[in-house]
This record gives C-alpha cells, sequence and structure tokens, in this order.
C-alpha cells in the first residue's frame, strides 16, 4: 500500500473498533454479495476499488448531513468492506 493509503485503511481500522462475531459475519456476507456483484459488473476489486469505496464512505461521512437517521454505521460498512477487498480478509 501506498502511504496514503495505509493512512485511510488505518483510519478506518480506528473508527470501525472491536467488531462482534455477529457484525464479522455480516461483513462477511456483505463483502461476499459485493464481489459477486462486481463480478456480474466485470469490475475487480483491485486496490484502487477499494480505495475509492472507503474515501467515498469518509467523504459521505464528513460532509453529508444526516437525514432522520444515523448513517455513520452505513458508511462504515462501505469503509470496512473497501478495506477488506484491500487487504483480501477482515482486518478487525
Amino acid at each position: 500500500m501506498d502511504g496514503a493509503r495505509d493512512q485511510l485503511a488505518t483510519a478506518i481500522r480506528a473508527a470501525a473498533g472491536e467488531a462482534e462475531a455477529w457484525e464479522r459475519a455480516e461483513l462477511h456476507l456483505l463483502e461476499q454479495g459485493l464481489r459477486e456483484r462486481l463480478a456480474i459488473l466485470q469490475v475487480e476489486p483491485t486496490p484502487e476499488v477499494a480505495a475509492a469505496l472507503m474515501a467515498v464512505a469518509c467523504y459521505f461521512g464528513e460532509h453529508t448531513p444526516e437525514w432522520g437517521g444515523d448513517t455513520r454505521t452505513t458508511l462504515c460498512e462501505i469503509a470496512r468492506l473497501g478495506l477488506r477487498l484491500l487487504e483480501g480478509d477482515d482486518p478487525t
């Protein structure tokens, strides 16, 4: 990983914190679904795709107002999916 991606991955790991077993299992299922969707679209889960997912989640987390609910959990899942694609396994 380059420096900027490494910093992004480190920030997401810190923000995600420790995950419960059920959360890791849920994230695994989400990851498998995302990988299947990317395959259908013929998009390789490259480090660039992973970094883009993490960057989008962080950007929206910083710049999008929450509309009647807490979007941070969903944004964290998007970021963690990007991290899993980048690292190839569950970092938590």
